[in-house]
């Protein structure tokens, strides 16, 4: 079977993994979950549970890798474990669904934070942005690995940017003033 080529460095490599794994949806998400759950030490709790969950699914991938190295990822091992068709309708429905789906919300998530900037509100034209931001990124990808692993470096480094002073600010700024509504 034959191999694809690795372009790919390190650092980009790793921005792809921490731009997939570190969805848009975190920054919408805990929100929720604070509604949910209002003791502060029950939302750490819960956030903590989850990425011991999620750590143990990348040690899993992280073993599989290691014990099948092909290309193909996730339709590779299930085709190893089930059989070819298993593989086959996984892979037809990653690409007609899951990702559709994912990049569809990730996009508006994406363009919500965006317009918002700007104080433009509105479902039309939250959408229309976002059918804008997925022509834009395969615009990107469509250009070249080179240039799509940049713009992949550099999103990938705000969002965990954001991350890390959202986790900083959460502490530095505690209080039990309600949020504005």
């Amino acid at each position: 079977m034959a191999e694809l080529p690795r372009r790919l460095g390190l650092f980009s490599a790793i921005a792809v993994l921490v731009g997939s794994t570190i969805g848009s949806g975190i920054f919408r998400s805990p929100a929720g979950v604070a509604e949910r759950i209002p003791d502060a030490r029950l939302f750490l709790a819960a956030w903590i549970a989850g990425g011991v969950c999620i750590l143990a699914g990348a040690l899993t991938y992280a073993e599989l890798a290691g014990a099948l190295p092909r290309t193909g990822g996730v339709f590779v091992y299930l085709r190893e474990a089930f059989g070819r068709l298993p593989a086959f309708l996984f892979g037809w429905a990653e690409l007609t669904l899951v990702r559709a789906s994912a990049l569809g919300a990730i996009s508006i998530v994406f363009a919500e934070y965006f317009l918002r900037m700007f104080g433009i509100a509105g479902a039309d034209t939250i959408h229309y942005a976002a059918a804008a931001a997925i022509l834009f990124v395969a615009a990107f990808n469509s250009a070249g690995i080179h240039i799509a692993a940049s713009v992949q470096n550099v999103t990938a480094a705000l969002k965990y940017l954001a991350l890390v002073v959202l986790v900083l600010a959460s502490f530095l700024f505690t209080g039990n003033s309600a949020p504005p509504v």
